[in-house]
């Protein structure tokens, strides 16, 4: 009965129950080439062995979606509470705090609210009376790839004025235009093939700035727009364009349109859905045909975390009748456990080509990092003096910077020292190194720094003091640039801190799981923070841009340090003995390195960005709507490709593979500008040639605030020997 009645369930809350179904099966096929049953009796002591058994998986695999990480407002003692002076959009609706700051989608609710936002394939764009989408091309060369942005279609509600965000969830964005009686509903959705538009009492209008050379009804009757026609009622109709393009436009049931060189409208007032497809190399419609009737409209997301491996789902929320569609970008493709690809359908996009998947549930597979504190080896015994030469020199380092990015920098450096004391057996050092962290960490977490930290009740979430005051300051923090990297230098020392003294973490618990509310939320439940603030659920990677709006949409430079942001949650999680934490940190780390490996590194045999721009072998920036070769700070080789390794910890095993780094080092291997950015780069040499990078590390005289001669030292120390030697 227990297995019966969940699957029964169309939508499973936690999907580890299938994994217990599936361990039982194959239980009773190994049983039955025993020929065990062969009684009654002994079919029923099988049959309780199972039901313990189905138990025992279920407990083993996996700890469905998370709980909150606290739901009360922050302690005011800890983190004042003030308003933040950019007011809330009016694009808001009826949505309440906490408002995602962060959203792949968040140019609709940004000044104007008439930026782009790219759901893949398809590019929208939010106007006053109109809705304007293209599928776009790109334009490459070797300096960067952008999606060319044009207004291919909009969708015309006349005399609208106004839009308002009617909901929202990790995968989509909906919004309503309304006139009156009159509503149009936009469900924008990541990885839907179809444009949708849900009308109430209007006459349907689509214009184009291309030139409609032709359209054809469902009867294959042609029509050419110099003659001004009426298409006799119809509820699907091809379109050809002087731009090359072909799309399909479906209705919910038969109406008149009229056609003109630049639009398609309706000529009755109508309600339902309408639903424009790109025919990119189809010469007819019949694939879209039988998936015309259903499309998604939001998604339920889930997940489960086992030990060594997780699984997410996307459980898409679906309107109609039928079968459902959607495009899967390449990364899905690679994690799928299992899928349903339908053939002809591939839309090339900034991320790649998108592969066409029916079915209403996406289940992904994703192994999780096992990196805790020290590295996969120990140090080669022949360098641990030079190590303990360096400490000596290192150890009384004093952060001093006063913004929360580049404290962060520095605490990280002194964290990661104490570690490595910790590891050599220092024990002296390593107290005095941890003493120095408490008492720096203290200070933020108590708000007696002077650029203490608040809670913006205004949109709910923890920014600085400084920031809040001014946009410019502290690298946008108080507008919500950046916070993965900003805190999660802060909850890798803490984390340190409790690694030996517990008692730290405990005292000072509320204030620090408000750093971790703040970017790292698993839970609506959690009234004053919104969900995973930096993630993009449907791409894997974070975004980094905050409050700021941009052509482009969103962008993320440094996934090294994003992936560090995630890997602070794990140690924290485990100093805590907050077994979700590290769960879901260990989550959002496998993510983030999945898609930094695949959309940030560019092997040769990568079939994501094509020459010249991939012989770069590594991108700077991933926008939502373009790649740079560049930083943000800079466009130094060893700015644009380090800034993608450092700092160097032990999820950097994973993430800077040594095949890849063969390809990536050669691009870098003679770069010595600015000099205190050569150390990332023999770092990196360490992958790949631990000797000849000994031998360089050696001779260093300058070091990024970030890093150290005892860092480096390490890290070349504890790589894998190289093949030759």
């Amino acid at each position: 009965c227990f297995f019966f009645f969940s699957s029964r369930r169309r939508h499973t809350r936690c999907r580890e129950v299938s994994w217990a179904r599936r361990c039982v099966q194959e239980t009773v096929s190994t049983q039955s080439t025993w020929g065990f049953f062969t009684t009654r009796k002994m079919n029923f002591y099988i049959g309780l062995w199972l039901i313990v058994l189905s138990m025992i998986c279920i407990q083993k695999v996996a700890e469905c979606k998370f709980g909150p990480f606290g739901t009360e407002q922050p302690n005011p003692k800890y983190r004042p509470s003030m308003k933040h002076p950019k007011p809330i959009s009016t694009f808001w609706g009826a949505n309440n705090r906490p408002y995602p700051t962060n959203a792949w989608w968040e140019n609709l609710i940004l000044n104007k609210g008439e930026e782009t936002l790219n759901a893949f394939p398809y590019i929208y764009k939010a106007k006053a009376d109109r809705m304007c989408f293209t599928l776009p091309t790109l334009v490459e060369n070797k300096e960067y790839i952008f999606s060319l942005y044009t207004d291919e279609w909009c969708v015309i509600l006349p005399d609208s004025t106004d839009h308002k965000i009617l909901r929202y969830d990790e995968l989509s964005v909906t919004l309503r235009y309304q006139l009156k009686d009159s509503i149009a509903t936009y469900p924008i959705v990541q990885g839907s093939p179809f444009v949708v538009t849900q009308y109430e009492r209007v006459k349907p209008e689509i214009r184009t700035i291309a030139t409609i050379t032709q359209v054809i009804d469902e009867d294959g009757k042609i029509y050419k727009p110099e003659d001004n026609p009426i298409l006799a009622p119809s509820s699907k109709v091809i379109v050809f364009m002087n731009n090359t393009r072909k799309w399909v436009v479906y209705f919910d049931k038969k109406i008149p349109i009229k056609v003109t060189s630049q639009s398609l409208s309706g000529v009755i007032t109508y309600s339902g859905a309408m639903k424009l497809a790109v025919l990119d190399k189809q010469e007819t419609s019949e694939i879209f045909d039988q998936y015309r009737n259903t499309f998604a409209i939001g998604v339920d997301l889930d997940y489960s975390v086992a030990d060594v491996s997780a699984k997410i789902i996307y459980n898409w929320v679906v309107s109609g009748k039928g079968k459902l569609l959607m495009m899967a970008l390449p990364h899905h493709v690679d994690a799928f456990e299992r899928s349903k690809k339908v053939d002809g359908i591939n839309y090339r996009t900034i991320r790649g080509v998108m592969t066409a998947i029916e079915g209403e549930t996406w289940e992904f597979t994703e192994y999780l990092q096992q990196y805790l504190w020290d590295a996969p080896r120990p140090i080669d015994p022949d360098k641990l003096p030079a190590i303990k030469r360096a400490l000596e020199e290192d150890y009384k380092y004093v952060p001093s910077d006063k913004d929360p990015y580049f404290f962060g920098i520095e605490i990280g450096r002194l964290a990661k020292l104490t570690l490595i004391a910790d590891e050599i057996g220092d024990t002296e050092k390593a107290n005095y190194m941890r003493s120095n962290l408490m008492k720096q960490m203290a200070a933020w977490i108590e708000g007696t720094n002077p650029d203490h930290l608040v809670y913006d009740s205004t949109y709910g979430g923890i920014v600085s003091s400084d920031g809040i005051a001014n946009e410019q300051s502290d690298y946008g923090n108080g507008y919500y640039n950046d916070h993965h990297y900003h805190y999660g230098y802060h909850i890798f020392a803490i984390a340190v801190i409790g690694r030996k003294n517990p008692e730290f973490v405990e005292n000072y618990k509320e204030p620090i799981l408000t750093y971790v509310r703040d970017f790292a939320n698993p839970s609506k439940e959690d009234k004053f923070f919104t969900i995973t603030r930096m993630k993009d659920w449907f791409g894997w990677h974070s975004y980094a841009s905050g409050l700021f709006e941009f052509t482009d949409g969103r962008n993320q430079e440094s996934t090294s340090e994003a992936i560090m942001a995630y890997y602070s949650l794990v140690l924290l999680g485990n100093v805590m003995k907050h077994t979700e934490l590290e769960k879901f940190g260990k989550l959002l780390l496998a993510m983030e390195i999945r898609a930094t490996k695949k959309y940030w590194h560019m092997p040769e045999n990568s079939n994501i960005y094509p020459d010249p721009f991939k012989k770069n072998r590594m991108v700077g920036i991933v926008w939502s709507n373009k790649v740079d070769y560049a930083t943000w700070f800079g466009k130094y080789p060893l700015f644009i490709h380090c800034i993608q390794m450092l700092p160097f910890l032990p999820p950097t095993e994973s993430s800077l593979d040594k095949e890849f780094m063969k390809e990536e080092y050669e691009i870098i291997k003679n770069e010595n500008t600015p000099s205190d950015w050569i150390p990332f780069r023999v770092s990196a040499r360490a992958i790949i040639d631990k000797e000849a990078a000994w031998l360089e590390a050696i001779q260093l005289k300058v070091f990024h605030v970030g890093t150290c001669r005892t860092i480096v030292y390490h890290w070349v120390a504890t790589r894998k020997q190289s093949i030759k030697n």
